[in-house]
C-alpha cells in the first residue's frame, strides 16, 4: 500500500543530497579528484552524476526511511532538540555504513579503517551531517509553517493579496470550560496536545491544518484541482476514529473520553501574508466567519458535525454520508439564511 508520508520523507532527502552533492562536486572538485586519482580511478563527469543519483537515491531511502520512523513510532512529542539529536547519531552509524558500501565499490586496496581516516572522507562525513541537520531542521520548520507555506512565504506568492475558492472546518473540544476547571490549566493543556497531536491523522488526506486557536483547530482545503471535498468530510471522521481508537489512553490519564464538535462552509476568501516580526499566511472572508458560527449551532442541535447548504453540492459520494437537514437560520452578523445539515458516516 501506497504510503504518502514515507515518499514525502524520502523525496525529500533524496532531492536534498542530489542538490548538496552537486554543490560539493563544484566546491571540492579539486580535492575530490585528486582523491580519487590516489585510488586509480578515472571518474568521467557522467559517470561522477551518475554516482551522485545513485547515492542520492540510496541515502534518501535510508535516511528518509528513518526520518520517518522517528515521526510515526518514536515517544510522542519529543523536542526538536532530542529528534535533531537522534537524527544526528543515527546519521554516523548509517553514513559509516554508506562508507562502507562505497568502500566495496571502490574496490580499493587500502584498509577500511585507513580509508574512513581519510581527509576527504573525513570532510566529506562532516559534510553529509550538515546536510541531514538542515533538511532535517527544513522538515521541522515546514510543520511550524504549516503544509506548503514555508514555499510561499519564501516566495512571497501572498505578498499581494489573492482570492481563493476554499471549505473550512472549525473543530472544538465539547465542554471544554467544564473541563478546564476539572483537569485544571496545566493538564487541560497537556490533553489539547494530545488531542491535536492526534488531529495529524488527517495528513492522509489533501486537508490542511489553518491554526489553532486555544482549544479550536482549523482547517482548510483549496478547491482547485477537483471540484469534490469528500476528503474534508473525511478528515474529521478520521480524526474522531483517531481519538476513539486511542479511548483508554484519554480515559486512563484524564478520565475522560474527547469529543469534538465541527462546522464546515466554503466560499471565496482572500489570503495573504501578513505580520513582520512573526510572518504567517493569514486567511480572511464571509467563509471563516460563517464555518466557525455553524460549529457554535452544534451545541443546539445536539449535533458533532453540522455543513452549510453550500456545501452539499460539492459532495461526490453522498451514499457515504448520512445526510440530515436541520433549519435555515441567521447566523449572527448576517442578514440571509444558511441551510444546516448534520453529517454522520453510512
Amino acid at each position: 500500500m501506497f504510503n504518502y508520508n514515507w515518499y514525502k520523507n524520502v523525496s525529500t532527502f533524496t532531492i536534498g543530497w542530489i542538490v548538496s552533492l552537486l554543490i560539493w562536486r563544484v566546491i571540492r572538485k579539486v580535492g575530490i579528484e585528486t582523491y580519487l586519482e590516489t585510488l586509480h580511478l578515472d571518474f568521467s563527469l557522467l559517470n561522477t552524476f551518475i554516482f551522485i543519483l545513485f547515492f542520492s537515491i540510496i541515502s534518501g531511502i535510508i535516511f528518509g526511511s528513518v526520518q520517518y520512523y522517528n515521526e510515526q513510532f518514536s515517544k510522542r512529542k519529543k523536542s526538536f532538540k532530542s529528534l535533531l539529536f537522534k537524527a544526528l547519531f543515527t546519521h554516523v552509524l548509517i553514513m559509516t555504513f554508506l562508507y562502507f558500501l562505497l568502500y566495496l565499490v571502490l574496490n580499493t586496496d587500502i584498509l577500511f579503517r585507513d580509508f574512513l581516516q581519510n581527509p576527504i572522507i573525513l570532510v566529506n562525513l562532516l559534510y553529509s551531517l550538515l546536510i541531514n541537520s538542515g533538511i532535517v531542521f527544513l522538515i521541522h520548520i515546514n510543520k511550524l509553517f504549516g503544509k506548503g507555506n514555508l514555499i510561499k512565504l519564501i516566495t512571497g506568492e501572498f505578498y499581494k493579496p489573492k482570492e481563493e475558492f476554499r471549505a473550512f472546518i472549525f473543530l472544538d473540544l465539547k465542554s471544554s470550560t467544564k473541563l478546564a476547571e476539572t483537569l485544571g490549566h496545566a493538564k487541560y493543556s497537556k490533553l489539547i496536545q494530545d488531542c491535536f497531536y492526534d488531529l495529524s491523522i488527517i495528513e492522509k488526506t489533501n486537508v490542511e491544518i489553518y491554526q489553532y486557536v486555544g482549544d479550536e483547530a482549523v482547517l482548510t482545503f483549496k478547491l482547485k484541482d477537483t471540484k469534490f471535498i469528500d476528503c474534508c468530510l473525511d478528515a474529521f471522521f478520521l480524526f474522531t476514529d483517531q481519538l476513539t481508537s486511542r479511548k483508554e489512553y484519554y480515559i486512563s490519564n484524564y478520565g475522560i473520553e474527547p469529543v469534538f464538535k465541527a462546522g464546515m462552509h466554503l466560499g471565496i476568501v482572500t489570503v495573504a501574508e501578513v505580520g513582520n516580526l512573526k510572518r504567517e499566511i493569514a486567511y480572511h472572508g464571509d467563509a471563516i466567519n460563517i464555518a466557525a458560527r455553524i460549529q457554535d449551532q452544534c451545541n443546539i442541535y445536539d449535533k458533532n458535525f453540522l455543513i452549510s447548504n453550500a456545501v452539499i453540492n460539492y459532495i461526490k459520494n453522498r451514499n457515504t454520508f448520512q445526510l440530515e437537514e436541520l433549519d435555515d437560520i441567521i447566523l449572527k452578523g448576517k442578514s440571509e439564511s444558511t441551510a444546516l445539515f448534520s453529517v454522520k458516516r453510512t
